[in-house]
């Protein structure tokens, strides 16, 4: 660091401060004497005044006799007297007719500003009373008070302008040597200190202000130089985990990459996603969501080599890069130890959580040659990961590419399936298990995309879920279930009960729930036509809004159902409170019903529970014979699935509907575009409910 030079004066700084400030008194001189002259104008401009007013009224006093007896002789040797008054601008009197009798003007008017006059009525008093013979109208100028306020002025501006000379001299050299040498000395230090990234501080040895302010000086140089590390350390990591963010990721993965060309090694990058990490952040709130990033974090830097770099990618995203890989089996063992690392149970204040990380590995250079082409793809194969049951690592293969594009062109063909009319609806009955008749449809979405034929929903839904495409989606189903059964009333079919399952993302805005109620109202279906079905995680975001939405649909006379019920994280005491008329009992447990005792008791203990709140009941997917009857013979109401009828257009439908009785009030759903699985290819057309006995 090179050593200041160091500059010694002498003195205090009042003194200097004094010498800078005697212009400032000068101007304050000044400021006086233009107000002293003020004030002085103003006392002449009175005086003046008064002048006016006695003359006029003196004056007035002498015309009244004259007037009053015609004496014009007399009145006009008043006022040739008038005009020996230095004052004077005009004089006019005027008889009690308004003609003017006399006028005279000043002979000194030059140089005035202003004028003033006055005019004072002639009265003439007798014992008979008052009598106006006239008026004098009198005007006085300013031009002998401007004269001597002149003069006054010009000895004034002499005195001052040659103070003022004076001390601008004195001032002039005296700021120059002991304020704006110092001032220029801190500039040029600023201006060094500005360009370069060592800041040198500057030195001055005199005992008084200055020297407080070049200590003040210092102070901030080191605090930039602390603020600048600060704040370079924020440009290049995350906040919140203190890891390397993007942007500093992205440079080490580049630097990486060219050491790996030049020493043809392989790189392994590893994008890591916590599972289901917005499911704490709504229910523990986003102060426990990110203690659980920062252990997270810790965690997985944990089982890093000093080489090897960890970043923040994003929310819950974090990002590895794995150098010298020999074989790509090294890349496996890391994502394994970083699945086990991440998956020890975290304490959340009193919340003890398990979590999950999926992963998904892209490797130098095969899988690409640059950062965008690595972080891309490893990115696709976290999808895959996520897609084959989380809290697992998957590898990017090319087959990734043609199904990204897939679901790109899907969703981008799906904004405008609705407006070119390729969306279609189908019905599966539903089955009183008693009787055999039918208790009313689920209805299922389908596309028809020229070209493709029928798109199922399970390849479109999930794309129309992660956007608001769904809100549209499902109120165009809702309209089309409405106009269906408008024209099943029509026809003379009887009332169908149909209910739709409507995604979560219903539930966030009062005005979707508004549009709701405003589609169905517009077709003239009664509400209680209509289910509207709802999986178990709708309630769990923001859990008390949701309930309210679904009161208010029930008030309107809408059927609630649960769909999927028991696959979900349902909590009993919300289930109490819920307005519900449904529960469907998921599919996975009746499926697995002749294999699994365990599901046996679940599905007895949800009939138990629903029986016992005057809940309706609907079990899902039922496919063979011993599966109806183990649900008939465990007292289920309505059953559904491929053993009585796979989905069918409206017209295939109606040749079910005749069993279906007038005004039923018992089960009614329709189910979502979510729900169905595509039928077995060996399933047929619909067919007749079997009896069994």
């Amino acid at each position: 660091m090179i050593n200041p030079v160091v500059h010694r004066v002498s003195g205090g700084i009042g003194a200097k401060l004094l010498l800078v400030v005697l212009p400032c008194m000068l101007l304050g001189a000044v400021a006086m004497f233009m107000l002293f002259e003020q004030y002085s104008t103003r006392d002449r401009v009175s005086a003046l005044r008064a002048r006016l007013d006695s003359f006029a009224v003196t004056q007035a006093a002498s015309l009244v006799k004259p007037l009053w007896e015609f004496d014009s002789a007399t009145v006009d040797r008043l006022f040739r007297s008038y005009a020996d008054v230095p004052e004077l601008f005009s004089a006019q009197v005027f008889n009690a007719d308004g003609v003017a009798v006399a006028t005279v003007a000043g002979h000194e008017t030059d140089g005035h500003r202003e004028v003033f006059g006055r005019v004072v009525p002639l009265v003439q008093q007798t014992p008979g009373g008052d009598y106006s013979v006239g008026r004098l109208e009198v005007a006085f100028h300013d031009g002998r008070v401007q004269g001597e306020l002149n003069g006054q002025r010009t000895g004034g501006v002499m005195v001052l302008s040659g103070a003022f000379l004076l001390l601008a001299g004195v001032s002039l050299l005296a700021v120059r040597r002991l304020v704006a040498n110092p001032l220029r000395r801190l500039r040029d230090s600023l201006h060094h200190n500005a360009s370069v990234l060592t800041r040198e501080p500057l030195v001055w040895t005199g005992q008084d202000e200055v020297g407080e302010v070049v200590y003040a000086y210092n102070q901030l140089l080191s605090e930039i130089d602390q603020r600048t590390e600060d704040i370079h350390h924020l440009a290049y990591h995350d906040p919140l985990t203190g890891l390397p963010n993007r942007r500093l990721l992205e440079d080490r993965i580049g630097h990486a990459i060219a050491v790996a060309e030049r020493q043809h090694r392989t790189i392994a990058l590893l994008f890591a996603d916590i599972d289901n990490f917005k499911v704490v952040n709504d229910t523990l709130g986003h102060k426990q969501g990110d203690a659980l990033l920062r252990v997270a974090a810790e965690r997985m830097s944990g089982i890093m080599r000093g080489m090897d770099t960890i970043a923040r990618w994003g929310g819950d995203e974090f990002v590895i890069v794995i150098e010298n890989l020999s074989l790509a089996g090294e890349a496996s063992s890391v994502a394994e130890k970083l699945i086990e690392a991440v998956g020890i149970p975290i304490h959340l204040g009193s919340n003890l959580l398990r979590i999950g990380v999926s992963v998904g590995i892209s490797l130098y250079p095969q899988d690409g040659i640059d950062v965008t082409t690595l972080v891309k793809n490893a990115d696709m194969a976290l999808f895959e990961a996520k897609g084959r049951g989380r809290n697992t690592f998957h590898f990017f293969d090319q087959a990734m590419n043609a199904r990204a594009m897939r679901r790109l062109d899907v969703e981008m063909a799906l904004r405008q399936a609705i407006t070119l009319g390729q969306l279609e609806l189908h019905y599966q009955p539903k089955i009183t298990s008693a009787s055999g008749a039918i208790a009313g449809v689920e209805a299922l979405i389908r596309w028809r995309r020229p070209g493709e034929g029928l798109i199922q929903p399970d390849e479109f839904i999930p794309l129309a879920e992660e956007s608001d495409l769904i809100v549209a989606v499902g109120e165009w189903v809702l309209k089309e279930a409405c106009a269906q059964i408008r024209d099943w009333q029509a026809r003379g079919v009887g009332d169908v009960h149909v209910a739709v399952n409507l995604s979560p993302r219903h539930f966030r805005h009062e005005r979707d729930l508004d549009g709701i109620m405003a589609v169905v109202d517009a077709a003239g279906v009664p509400p209680s036509l209509i289910e509207i079905e709802v999986t178990e995680t709708t309630l769990m975001h923001e859990p008390e809004k949701v309930i309210g939405f679904l009161q208010r649909l029930r008030d309107h006379g809408f059927g609630i159902a649960i769909d999927d019920f028991g696959s979900g994280y349902s909590n009993l005491s919300y289930l109490r409170r819920l307005p519900i008329t449904t529960l469907k009992i998921d599919r996975a447990f009746v499926m697995d019903i002749e294999h699994n005792e365990d599901n046996v008791e679940i599905i007895r203990a949800i009939i138990a529970m629903a029986n016992a709140l005057g809940l309706g009941l609907v079990a899902e997917g039922v496919e063979t014979e011993r599966q109806f009857a183990f649900l008939r013979g465990s007292d289920c109401a309505v059953v559904q699935g491929y053993y009585f009828s796979r989905p069918l257009p409206p017209g295939d439908l109606e040749a079910l509907l005749p069993k279906l009785p007038p005004r039923m009030e018992t089960g009614h759903s329709l189910s979502s575009p979510l729900g169905i699985r595509p039928p077995p290819a060996a399933m047929g057309e619909a067919f007749a409910v079997p009896a069994i006995s």
